[in-house]
């Protein structure tokens, strides 16, 4: 751990070389060890451990403060994951599992074909829909039955 501060103009020569490898040895590991009297601006590498790092600059009055990336530098820009995802455009999908996906609106553009390979389970008691009065389904295929209820016409259109 190096003294910034040193050496001076009016060191010894045996003590200079020193001093000043000490503090190539701090910027070179970027102060592995808290050094003393840093100048402004240096940047620390913060070993936090686990493979965890942070980077801090030393500034007034006289501490390390943290410095975070930005999204053009590799990072981003935040220092807690929901803003990194924010700054990174990352939406709620993005913090779904494959297994428990809750899709709650929205539209699918461009879509062409939808395949299901499941039941599809309306609420009970509610109606949907398969169509609009002004864009019905064209076909229908079905291995089984098809069941229509009978009374109400249900091509109505108000």
């Amino acid at each position: 751990m190096a003294n910034w501060l040193n050496p001076t103009i009016t060191t010894q020569y045996d003590v200079f070389v020193n001093e000043a490898k000490d503090r190539d040895v701090d910027a070179a590991n970027m102060f592995m060890n808290v050094p003393s009297n840093p100048p402004i601006g240096a940047i620390r590498n913060l070993r936090l451990g686990g493979g965890f790092y942070k980077l801090q600059e030393w500034d007034v009055p006289g501490a390390f403060y943290e410095r975070y990336l930005h999204l053009s530098g590799g990072g981003t820009g935040a220092s807690e994951a929901v803003g990194a995802r924010a700054n990174l455009g990352i939406g709620t999908m993005g913090v779904q599992n494959s297994n428990a996906v809750n899709i709650s609106g929205g539209v699918i553009g461009n879509l062409t074909g939808f395949g299901v390979s499941c039941s599809i389970i309306f609420n009970a008691g509610a109606a949907y829909d398969l169509g609009t009065n002004a864009a019905r389904c064209r076909r229908g295929y079905f291995s089984d039955a098809l069941v229509l209820p009978a009374g109400v016409d249900k091509f109505a259109t108000s």
